[in-house]
């Protein structure tokens, strides 16, 4: 008979699963039982630590032995016969209730269970005893409140918590850890898992069919998806989730859909990439990378290639694939891991990016660069990692790197081993640009030459160690792809994607840019000749994105001072017409004509004497359509 310190402040998991007998328990762990039954039999030491990560069923352990108790079953060899166990929640003593501290409220706990020698005492997250209720400097914790009674065999505790939390607290008090013998649960396997599925699902009260390859699908998903728990619970957890999905949806069969749509919204990853054939997306992938990052066919395929290989399964399928990008900047390096994210996983927030240079101070950048990757990662582990300017990090950031495309894992300050083997991994390094930019000047023919190219390798990899990267570092990289200077038709086309992107931005706002040579040729007929007639003068005149490469393309630079150049030359002339508009009311015309004046550079002139110009116009319906 219970007394009301137990009554008030514990849980009697015989009455509650007696209740409802199958919502508790666990499959597939008679060994474990068997070990937990022996120590609970033992006359000293006769308390039990059951030590596993989260999730693999340290609770549903303890439930078990309970069911097994009530039945009086035969594993326990008549032994336990009319035990209770009772669930303690430590916080629960902190309360008010009977007046007394928590201290207070311990210490008749302790005397009432003493009293009554058939109870066990369970303790989840037990690392919690240690602190727990201690005031001031008195060091009177709750560990050390329980210490005497267990040590004397007076009462009998089954504790609970993950192994770094064990090693962590308990084995740190090395008289509580001496009290307690230990009961190790490890991971389930796919295998066991399925069963475990299986059973549940015999069980399940909403009678929804599981057909055999939703339940391989909750398997894999689980396992490749939910990389911070651990099997069983992840998989019975999302099994729970999708079949509500289905309940939800009124359907009497669970799908694959169904367990997709659980891991898109509480894992990120997005439906292209659960729900797509891995073929279609591979075979597809150059194609629409080329379309996102013009110039640099070479380097796209082979990255293509590696991911190509990864996907067939061959190769060192524990570590990230990783790249190290390096040539001139703006040659899109940055723009290329965008495009892996979009296309390859599905959508640019599958991006997680870092500047380096954030991270060059030793000791403080190291744990902060672990911090914030781990946590991204964890949220987001099927992305890609894009690690900016590489070289500007910390070298003992690099050296944690080293440990992540070595190992394909990374453990976090809470003790949780955060997987990276999905990740692809994009580096990218302006380090030797200046050999790249004197290959780029070579003909065909020196570029292709088996001897040159080894050359240049040798002393593009000497760069790389002049910079400060170490040989080891080097070495782990799947592969370093050279991005080449950017010629000027791949220029042109860079600006004509960058000026639909801004067609499309103004014509949201009610207005239209033009640009291109035919358009411009519908409205200026002598612009097809190259010229205009203005004030009886004859103007020479030339295709805007000419005089866009001339102002904003250097082969040193890239194309990055190009957004300042149309910054300059175009968005500025808009936005002062736009806004002069809504301040006067005067209408010139909404469509904006874009085009240059004057002599390009040539070998007498290099810089030239050319200007852009604007005229604004209104554009029949009809030729609205063919300019857009």
């Amino acid at each position: 008979m219970t007394t009301s310190y137990l009554d008030v402040f514990t849980t009697n998991l015989n009455q509650v699963i007696v209740a409802d007998p199958t919502e508790y328990g666990a499959f597939g762990r008679d060994v474990e039982l068997g070990r937990l039954v022996r120590i609970l039999n033992q006359h000293k030491k006769n308390s039990v630590a059951v030590l596993g990560e989260a999730g693999v069923g340290k609770t549903a352990l303890v439930e078990e032995l309970v069911k097994r108790i009530l039945t009086n079953d035969a594993s326990l060899h008549g032994t336990l016969v009319n035990r209770e166990v009772h669930s303690l929640e430590l916080a629960s003593l902190m309360s008010n209730t009977t007046g007394n501290n928590f201290a207070a409220n311990l210490h008749h706990l302790v005397a009432e269970v003493k009293a009554n020698p058939q109870i066990l005492l369970f303790i989840d997250e037990m690392h919690e005893l240690i602190g727990t209720g201690a005031e001031g400097s008195s060091g009177m914790d709750a560990a050390n409140i329980l210490k005497p009674a267990i040590g004397r065999g007076e009462i009998q505790v089954i504790g609970a918590t993950t192994n770094h939390e064990f090693k962590q607290y308990i084995e740190a008090d090395n008289a509580m850890e001496r009290r307690f013998d230990k009961v190790m649960l490890d991971e389930f396997t796919p295998a066991q898992t399925r069963t475990t599925l299986q059973r549940i699902i015999a069980v399940n009260p909403d009678h929804l069919t599981v057909p055999d390859e939703v339940i391989e699908t909750i398997i894999q998903f689980s396992d490749r998806y939910i990389t911070t728990h651990f099997f069983p619970e992840k998989a019975i957890t999302l099994l729970d989730n999708a079949l509500v999905e289905a309940k939800m949806n009124d359907r009497s069969v669970l799908t694959t859909q169904d367990v997709a749509s659980i891991i898109n919204e509480r894992y990120r990853v997005p439906m292209s990439v659960l729900t797509e054939q891995d073929n279609d997306r591979l075979f597809q992938l150059y194609e629409r990378m080329q379309g996102q990052v013009m110039g640099q066919n070479a380097a796209l395929k082979k990255i293509v290639t590696s991911i190509r290989v990864r996907a067939a399964g061959l190769g060192d399928m524990s570590k990230p694939l990783s790249f190290l990008l390096a040539g001139t900047p703006g040659v899109g390096k940055t723009e290329t891991a965008k495009a892996l994210a979009v296309h390859y996983f599905g959508d640019e927030r599958q991006l997680i990016r870092f500047d380096m240079s954030e991270f060059k101070f030793a000791k403080q950048s190291m744990q902060r660069f672990a911090e914030r990757a781990a946590e991204a990662v964890k949220f987001n582990p099927y992305s890609v990692l894009l690690l900016d300017e590489i070289e500007k990090a910390d070298p003992m950031v690099l050296d944690l790197l080293l440990q992540i495309l070595d190992d394909g894992r990374l453990t976090n300050e809470r003790g949780q081993t955060i997987n990276f083997k999905d990740l692809i991994v994009v580096m990218t390094t302006n380090i030797g640009h200046q050999l790249i930019i004197e290959r780029a000047a070579k003909s065909d023919d020196y570029r292709h030459d088996s001897q040159h190219q080894l050359t240049f390798s040798k002393n593009f990899e000497n760069a790389l160690l002049g910079a400060g990267l170490r040989q080891e570092f080097i070495s782990r990289i799947g592969a370093t792809i050279i991005f080449e200077p950017l010629d000027v038709p791949d220029v042109k086309r860079i600006i004509d994607l960058k000026l639909t992107k801004l067609n499309q931005q103004a014509q949201r706002q009610g207005y239209q840019l033009v640009y291109r040579t035919q358009d411009v040729s519908q409205l200026i007929p002598s612009f097809a000749s190259g010229q205009e007639f203005v004030d009886d003068r004859v103007i020479a005149t030339h295709p805007l994105i000419d005089f866009l490469v001339d102002k904003g393309y250097r082969k040193s630079l890239g194309v990055r001072p190009l957004d300042d150049s149309i910054m300059e030359f175009v968005e500025a002339q808009m936005a002062t017409a736009i806004l002069h508009e809504r301040r006067t009311g005067q209408v010139k015309g909404h469509s904006f004509v874009f085009r240059a004046w004057g002599n390009p550079p040539d070998a007498t002139h290099p810089r030239g004497s050319w200007q852009a110009v604007v005229s604004q116009t209104e554009l029949p319906s009809n030729q609205e359509e063919e300019v857009s």
